[in-house]
């Protein structure tokens, strides 16, 4: 198991691994990530997010995308884990512990003061991952959310 930094050719893989995160939990029909945007959004100097693909046997077999969140209270940025995804084939073999090494060093190397990400409520095996690495659930917030209607083009 192999984990790096996800490149411009893994475009096509990366998508697919996020549709299946998509499936998994149920957001599909809102799925709107396109290869384009992928490309546009993920590698460059604008990038607004960092993505890191565990590989077996020349195949992408997992991902995690991270965000950074630049200024906190703590006068030191904060690191988003909004997507980590194994394929069910994969799982249990490493990759996802892996990848969270990974995100964790990315955070170290740009002197984050936290680590955070949510996980879909009854999602239990994630859980037990997430103890399994010394995490725990963040008892003091809870995630509200206000759905927005898309703007029309002209107006963004």
């Amino acid at each position: 198991m192999r984990v790096r930094l996800a490149e411009p050719g893994d475009v096509d893989r990366l998508l697919e691994l996020m549709r299946g995160l998509a499936r998994f939990e149920e957001y599909i029909d809102d799925f709107a990530v396109t290869r384009e945007s992928v490309l546009e959004q993920g590698f460059g100097d604008g990038r607004l997010f960092t993505a890191f693909v565990a590989e077996q046997d020349d195949d992408l077999v997992g991902m995690a995308v991270v965000y950074t969140i630049p200024w906190t209270y703590t006068l030191r940025p904060k690191v988003v884990l909004k997507e980590l995804f194994v394929v069910e084939g994969a799982r249990n073999l490493g990759a996802g512990k892996a990848l969270m090494a990974a995100v964790v060093s990315h955070a170290r190397s740009i002197d984050a003061a936290e680590l955070i990400w949510t996980v879909m409520e009854g999602n239990r095996a994630a859980e037990g991952f997430y103890r399994s690495l010394g995490a725990s659930p963040d008892l003091k917030w809870n995630n509200w959310s206000l759905s927005l209607p898309a703007q029309a083009p002209r107006d963004r």
